[in-house]
């Protein structure tokens, strides 16, 4: 009987656990929503796809110039392995796995009542502005450090590109 009794009690438990969880994750997607974080994932991929759009064409060019072929000029093999590229580079991601894959980290050490009192946050006046200004400053960081980070990675490229030429003369 004790057993039985013991049975009963942990299925109990554990039909309330999974209920909290359930509840646990609608909070969540809530916070999520309200916070706009699928409109920013998004607009960092965009952003991502756009500088890995210029940094593949900029190590296009260097490769043409390399070969001695006149500025501007293009060879349709490299186009065809640029465009993989630049396909590759588009399916990385979703913003929906990205929310996703956040969203299984996020709030791990807070409550539900914690959980709560931020989602009226988010959904406050205040909350809301918080949340188009940091979209409107993600969007400005994005395209700076994108810039940033293309000069960066051609002073790179072209350092490494000197360094295989010196390298092979050797």
């Amino acid at each position: 009987m004790r057993a039985l009794s013991a049975f009963v009690i942990g299925v109990l438990f554990w039909g309330a656990a999974v209920a909290d969880e359930a509840t646990r994750r609608e909070t969540i997607a809530k916070i999520v929503e309200a916070q706009g974080l699928t409109q920013m994932f998004q607009q960092q991929l965009d952003q991502g796809k756009a500088s890995a759009s210029d940094i593949g064409k900029n190590i296009v060019q260097k490769m043409l110039a390399e070969t001695g072929a006149p500025r501007g000029q293009t060879d349709p093999r490299l186009e065809q392995v640029f465009q993989r590229y630049l396909e590759r580079c588009a399916a990385m991601f979703s913003a929906r796995e990205l929310v996703d894959t956040w969203s299984q980290f996020y709030g791990k050490d807070l409550t539900e009542s914690e959980l709560d009192q931020i989602l009226a946050y988010y959904q406050s006046p205040v909350g809301k502005k918080d949340v188009f200004a940091s979209q409107t400053a993600m969007t400005g960081f994005s395209k700076t450090m994108s810039a940033q980070g293309q000069e960066r990675l051609n002073a790179s490229i072209s350092q490494l590109m000197t360094d295989l030429k010196t390298a092979l003369a050797k």
